[in-house]
């Protein structure tokens, strides 16, 4: 069963015409929407800034709702996935180091209970996501965890129902950045140099070069321009995006 739940949600994405990410930025909320141009390749066709009427703090969200409604309006209306990474402020992100050889199935107890600490809540009480880290060393598999109140969850997820949308996915803006400078067509280069209106993204895995033949940007590379951009208007606009691209993968 699980594997025909993982086909479905591979089958149902590759099949999406439309993506959307929204960011936090201050007060205010970056919405990129990306449509598919082709199998391998997608660009923006939305990007705006979502702002809070002044005396708006960070749950009052009627607003924010009504701000979707009326864009996904502009874009047929139909009831959009929208993926999005929570404000600093209702976030925890954190490690555990495992023994190798603890099934994962033992995991998710141990996460529940450090993000349940992390929070100063009860495990019921909180929303948690985790994934082993890529690299280990053969005795301890390393476990990124990212946690928030559940009660945030559901502030988020009634917002967007209300405006008609569906909160497919919640992430931090690090990995969402990430993910959207090395899908970006050109890499570093249109980061530091295009507008967000017009990136264009690979929906494919990246080969090691670019479209013109040379290597592809260093991991160095990648995160000295990712914390250069988010510290400008631009930065919420690269986490909304790749935020949108997660719907094709």
């Amino acid at each position: 069963m699980q594997a025909l739940a993982h086909w479905w949600r591979r089958l149902t994405s590759r099949s999406a015409r439309q993506a959307w990410g929204l960011a936090p930025h201050g007060m205010a909320w970056a919405l990129v929407g990306l449509t598919r141009q082709s199998r391998g390749l997608a660009k923006v066709h939305t990007t705006v800034s979502l702002q809070a009427p002044a005396g708006s703090g960070l749950t009052d969200l009627a607003w924010l709702s009504q701000a979707l409604r009326h864009n996904g309006r502009l874009r047929g209306g139909a009831r959009h996935r929208l993926n999005m990474a929570l404000p600093a402020a209702h976030l925890q992100e954190g490690v555990i180091d495992f023994p190798a050889h603890l099934p994962e199935e033992d995991w998710l107890y141990e996460v529940q209970l450090e993000v349940s600490q992390a929070l100063q809540l009860s495990p019921d009480e909180v929303n948690f996501d985790f994934e082993p880290a890529p690299l280990t060393d053969g005795l301890v598999q390393r476990v990124h965890w990212m946690g928030c109140a559940q009660a945030h969850m559901v502030e988020f997820k009634d917002c967007t129902r209300a405006a008609g949308w569906r909160l497919a996915a919640v992430e931090s803006e690090a990995q969402a950045a990430e993910r959207g400078v090395r899908a970006l067509q050109g890499g570093v280069a249109s980061l530091l140099t295009q507008a967000p209106q017009d990136w264009q993204f690979r929906l494919t895995q990246p080969t090691g070069l670019t479209d013109e033949g040379e290597p592809s940007d260093s991991n160095e590379a990648i995160d000295e321009a990712i914390r250069q951009v988010l510290s400008t208007p631009t930065g919420p606009r690269l986490v909304a995006s790749g935020l949108a691209l997660k719907a094709w993968q």
